[in-house]
């Protein structure tokens, strides 16, 4: 005989979810996003007071991440001076330490992204974190409101709930994004994990020891809250992270070309404060920014990007080319149709990430 709870003592939807997640991140049953969730914890939740003897330790207990970080440091947009970096330490010492762990996140991410052992809803979620992370460093520096590192984790972040409902509940995740008729999709999410996205997001991490000024940024932002972000240090890094994360949400669009994609990037940036107002020819640059960050990654740390959807959206968009209204990047046999393609630009050394 099953006893059943008083109906106020039984655990909520939320409850639920958190629980159910946070039992799968414990189980260490997670190949590429289990090394996302240690960098995030052990550098980006200890970044206040890790030492750059504890970084090192950290990341040379990752070989591969850790030759990929010390090949992409040695580029000149990384190191003016043009000294060769052999290590973790050198690299540490001459780039800083918060942009290598800026370069340790996104490497992973990519790894994430382009994985045969990652869900095809996951790579695109990884590769969707990259770009608002990146993008959200670029807002920064044009801004001038926040430092581009910290934007780039907290633009990176922001789809982490998403990614971890994805992740260990697979089934209510696609679910949650099936589309309905005049349903957001974060009142869809609430629905059936008991909060939104952004909410699930804090609430795993409450307890990684994020510092606050990531964790602060967790919130919804109305279409008010955006005009005025700029108000202070906290709401600008808000709406940074905010931006970055709806600019990679427009990637995925059907019967996208360069000219309405144009349109749409600068009428998103007009809902915010007047700072973020990105011109065209600002917004060309920003796209084949990307890109060249993306082809940095492709030639000097091997990691195939030309495998991700997202990503070749943003080469066809630099490349000026008509985007082909049958390439969805929410459907996973769509991924394993393309091929690689030949590299749009060349890889640049004159940017940073």
């Amino acid at each position: 005989m099953t006893t059943e709870l008083p109906h106020d003592l039984a655990p909520s939807t939320a409850q639920l979810t958190v629980g159910r997640i946070s039992a799968g991140m414990e189980s260490q049953l997670m190949p590429m996003i289990g090394q996302i969730l240690r960098i995030i914890r052990d550098i980006s939740g200890k970044s206040e007071h890790m030492s750059v003897g504890d970084l090192v330790e950290f990341i040379s207990g990752e070989p591969t991440m850790m030759g990929r970080i010390v090949t992409i440091a040695s580029s000149v947009g990384y190191n003016s001076s043009g000294i060769e970096i052999n290590s973790i330490h050198h690299a540490i010492s001459l780039i800083g330490f918060d942009r290598v762990r800026t370069l340790a996140v996104s490497i992973l991410l990519l790894e994430s992204a382009h994985s045969d052992y990652t869900s095809a809803v996951n790579r695109e979620l990884a590769g969707s974190s990259l770009i608002a992370g990146l993008v959200a460093a670029e807002m920064s520096r044009h801004c001038n409101a926040a430092d581009s590192e910290l934007a780039f984790l907290c633009g990176a972040l922001r789809n982490y709930g998403r990614m971890l409902a994805a992740t260990f509940l697979a089934e209510e995740y696609a679910l949650a994004i099936k589309p309905a008729p005049y349903v957001s999709l974060e009142e869809s999410f609430q629905s059936v994990f008991g909060l939104t996205t952004l909410e699930l997001g804090r609430q795993l991490m409450d307890n990684m020891l994020l510092p606050k000024v990531i964790l602060n940024t967790f919130v919804p932002l109305s279409l008010q809250d955006r005009r005025h972000c700029s108000a202070s240090a906290s709401t600008a890094l808000i709406g940074m992270a905010d931006f970055g994360q709806r600019f990679a949400e427009l990637l995925p669009g059907k019967e996208l070309d360069q000219h309405n994609f144009e349109r749409r990037i600068e009428s998103l940036s007009r809902e915010y404060d007047v700072s973020f107002y990105l011109s065209r020819n600002e917004i060309r640059d920003v796209i084949h920014h990307l890109v060249g960050v993306l082809e940095c990654f492709r030639y000097r740390a091997g990691s195939y990007v030309g495998s991700v959807n997202m990503f070749r959206r943003l080469e066809t968009l630099a490349a000026e080319r008509v985007l082909p209204v049958t390439l969805d990047v929410a459907l996973p046999q769509v991924a394993a149709s393309l091929r690689p393609i030949k590299p749009v630009v060349e890889p640049s050394d004159s940017f940073d990430i």
